[in-house]
């Protein structure tokens, strides 16, 4: 407890500033990236406990996460000032979503012909790790140039969701929610931690032009889903249920995120991913919850704006 307790406050000391300072945010999305590559690594050795991965493919995978990561980036118009699109703009190198989908499945498709001993399954054990890392990572990252406010309310969510639904479970769990998977998760603890983390969150959105702008460098006071939502289309007691909504399945994802890698480990025997964060494990044990969460989130973003287009 001690060595997990320690971790934490360093985490906490690491990445506060670097959420928080804006002249941080560049080494920030260093800092995601690299976790990105720590992640998969996390993945394949993960996979390496039912079967030996050729190294070429490991070195595939790494680079297929990467360029779909950077495709993922590229492609959405409020990163154009991101690392990743600075860079491939210095190298004048056009680079998309679609191109390095259609490049990596076609490299790891093409392995069973050129790779000893690589047949379908190790194309999806492959492709697994390659989706998984590249879309959290990338949706976290495209989620932090929407608007920093969206990393924290993100945060927000899935810490009160965890906590709260380890009190609720401990304290009154008695129906097993995914014994096979998970058997210390109770129903009423998902309840619990569900309605707490949707409360908070909410709470955070509804009310964040009041304080939003005193944490975060925004030039002026501006409501959470400004450029997202029209306003002034939509009455307050739509905006507010609609806010609630979509909080709400953010909150369940986070813990759906959560059954997800415990699937992982529970499929292939480990305890945790890595020891990258003493007493916490690796990247995905730290960070499960945020990565599926912030896939479902960036999807809600990009669904509204497209059906309700603001002008």
């Amino acid at each position: 407890m001690k060595k997990r307790i320690i971790t934490g406050l360093v985490l906490a000391f690491i990445l506060i500033p670097l959420v928080f300072v804006p002249e941080l945010r560049k080494l920030l999305q260093l800092v995601i990236f690299l976790f990105s590559v720590v992640a998969a690594l996390e993945m394949i050795h993960m996979c390496e406990k039912k079967k030996k991965m050729n190294l070429v493919v490991k070195i595939l995978v790494i680079l297929g996460t990467i360029l779909l990561y950077m495709g993922i980036v590229n492609d959405d118009p409020n990163s154009q000032y991101s690392v990743i699109t600075e860079f491939l703009h210095n190298i004048n190198f056009k680079i998309g979503v679609i191109t390095t989908l259609t490049l990596t499945c076609a490299i790891i498709f093409a392995c069973q012909i050129f790779v000893k001993d690589f047949d379908a399954s190790d194309v999806g054990r492959c492709l697994m790790i390659i989706f998984y890392v590249s879309l959290s990572f990338a949706s976290l990252t495209v989620l932090l140039f929407n608007g920093m406010r969206f990393v924290i309310y993100l945060f927000i969510v899935c810490i009160f969701t965890d906590i709260f639904a380890y009190v609720f479970g401990m304290n009154f769990g008695k129906h097993k929610m995914c014994p096979t998977i998970s058997p210390k998760k109770s129903w009423e603890g998902a309840i619990g931690g569900t309605i707490v983390g949707t409360t908070a969150g909410s709470l955070f959105a509804i009310f964040y032009i009041d304080f939003g702008h005193y944490f975060v460098a925004d030039s002026e006071p501006i409501k959470f889903f400004y450029s997202i939502f029209d306003y002034n289309a939509l009455s307050p007691a739509v905006m507010v249920i609609s806010i609630i909504i979509i909080t709400l399945f953010i909150s369940i994802s986070s813990q759906i995120g959560d059954l997800i890698c415990s699937k992982f480990k529970r499929t292939y025997d480990i305890k945790d991913f890595s020891q990258v964060f003493p007493g916490h494990g690796g990247i995905l044990d730290r960070f499960d919850s945020v990565l599926f969460a912030s896939i479902v989130f960036l999807c809600f973003i990009t669904i509204f704006r497209v059906l309700f287009p603001v002008a």
